[in-house]
């Protein structure tokens, strides 16, 4: 895979996150990888590096996609050990697609898990915030609902409208009490909210949390005015590296405004310490802050 061509599917990916969220675009991606398996026309001896070639470029995304990348590397461990020479090539395709059907399979049975966990972590008369609601974080909320019917508020801080949207209609279909305001507006309703709930895209090694942009600010005030946060990860989110080696994209755009022309940067993800974590909830409970995925 070229340069260029690299580049592109990191910024495809990139858009895919915002949309859609990390944990359903790291199932849409593994999917697509099968697709791709079941199309390639080529021969026996070419099909395995092609697949490592993908995995590799898959790995290298920025940000990084740690989920996608333990599950990867996974499942090019069993690569490695499953096929042998006598296996003819629809034999490999197969022996392929198994394997990344099973860590589908995987991530969303330790999402499912974390889901269940979490909702112990509502009561009755809660008014959570919500900024950039994952899909572990939703699902949290809707099941609170229909299955406990648990009477909450929910304060969704609008951040990426794609994702604002999805969270609205997710709770208007549950009949969930909301409302929606500015991230820069929170100060207004800090008084009366009870806990804040959050996703990550990833928790470092170094006790930090790389998630959506403006989620720092967020948990900060929250923090200041002793607002119980509560992180909720599939530990296939863990990453064995530190927040440096998770190359959060950094981009400049020109603008013009006010008679003057000038740059400004931005970064596709925020660093968040877990020291303003008050609760972080996986597919095996509640965990200590140092605990890792190992």
């Amino acid at each position: 895979m070229n340069d260029k061509n690299r580049q592109n599917m990191y910024k495809l990916l990139r858009n895919l996150g915002d949309v859609q969220g990390i944990a359903r675009m790291t199932v849409l991606s593994l999917n697509s990888f099968i697709e791709s398996i079941r199309q390639l026309k080529c021969s026996k001896r070419e099909l395995q590096p092609l697949y490592f070639e993908l995995a590799e470029a898959l790995k290298t995304s920025q940000p990084k996609i740690i989920p996608l990348i333990h599950l990867l590397e996974q499942f090019e461990n069993e690569m490695k050990e499953a096929l042998t020479p006598e296996m003819d090539l629809e034999e490999i395709r197969e022996k392929t697609i198994e394997s990344l059907e099973a860590k589908i399979k995987q991530f969303q049975d330790n999402a499912a898990r974390v889901t269940e966990n979490g909702l112990k972590y509502i009561n009755n008369h809660d008014v959570i915030i919500v900024h950039s609601a994952s899909s572990v974080v939703t699902n949290i909320l809707v099941q609170a609902k229909e299955k406990w019917n648990k009477r909450f508020e929910v304060v969704i801080l609008e951040h990426n409208r794609d994702r604002t949207r999805q969270i609205i209609q997710a709770l208007r279909d549950a009949d969930i009490e909301h409302i929606v305001a500015p991230a820069y507006d929170l100060s207004h309703h800090i008084d009366r909210a009870t806990k804040m709930f959050l996703g990550a895209l990833t928790i470092t090694s170094d006790r930090k949390i790389v998630a959506p942009s403006g989620t720092a600010g967020t948990v900060s005030l929250c923090h200041l005015n002793g607002i119980a946060v509560h992180l909720f990860a599939n530990t296939l989110h863990y990453s064995h590296k530190t927040s440096t080696d998770q190359y959060i994209y950094q981009e400049e755009e020109d603008t013009h405004s006010a008679n003057m022309d000038f740059s400004i940067t931005t970064h596709s993800h925020d660093l968040v310490s877990l020291d303003l974590i008050n609760h972080i909830v996986t597919e095996n409970g509640e965990t200590e802050k140092d605990a890792s995925a190992s």
